[in-house]
């Protein structure tokens, strides 16, 4: 039961922290990264439809993206931290009941069994009180799985929005959207004159906004 109430809470730490994984423009997610080389059929068809749908003139420019400034300015994933934070503290506050009520119990089954006083039948019961508790443990193991899961899979999302908004957004006026970070700094110099971050990010909040107000 503590094991699982200790590990609980330890993915709860990973899981607001995963959040803030910086999103790699240029290379595929962390779950794409472990699939065989051998890619499937549909895989590679559709790698090519998105070639041919970025090939356009050479225009011989390049732009790059700060992915840090994306990361702290972007709606959606402020958003995304929000309610991460939120259902945290829900699964904590649970896992804090239940670690105190577990506790209780406990001591309870073994005064009563060393006190000698109680019946076999009321020490059973006890017995089943305890065991509830863990199940319920367990559940909020199963919670926290999910969220770890829903989180990554709303990261991946994100990925994908963003490429596809630049394909769009791109227009053949670009060859090369590189993208920058402090944390992994792929670029060591860039002409601020070719940064288009201040551009994408208020075109991305504002297709955001208007698609969550038409939820």
């Amino acid at each position: 039961m503590n094991r699982i109430l200790i590990g609980v809470n330890a993915i709860l730490v990973v899981a607001v922290a995963f959040l803030f994984y910086k999103v790699n423009l240029n290379e595929g997610s962390h779950e794409e990264g472990k699939k065989a080389p051998e890619q499937s059929a549909s895989v590679k068809t559709e790698v090519v439809k998105r070639i041919e749908a970025a090939a356009t003139p050479v225009t011989g420019k390049i732009a790059f993206i700060d992915i840090d400034r994306l990361n702290e300015e972007s709606l959606e994933i402020g958003d995304l931290v929000a309610e991460t934070k939120r259902r945290k503290t829900n699964i904590e506050a649970s896992v804090e009941s239940l670690s105190m009520r577990y506790q209780k119990k406990v001591e309870e089954f073994q005064l009563s069994q060393k006190a000698g006083i109680a019946s076999q039948s009321e020490l059973e019961a006890k017995a089943r009180e305890i065991q509830e508790i863990e199940k319920e443990a367990q559940n909020k193991q199963l919670q926290m799985d999910n969220l770890s899961m829903d989180i990554n899979d709303k990261n991946i999302q994100f990925q994908k929005n963003v490429k596809n908004f630049l394909i769009n957004w791109n227009k053949g006026r670009y060859d090369f959207i590189l993208s920058y970070s402090d944390a992994v700094p792929s670029m060591l110099l860039g002409n601020t004159t070719l940064e288009v971050t201040d551009e994408i990010i208020k075109s991305l909040n504002e297709e955001y906004k208007a698609a969550k107000s038409k939820k």
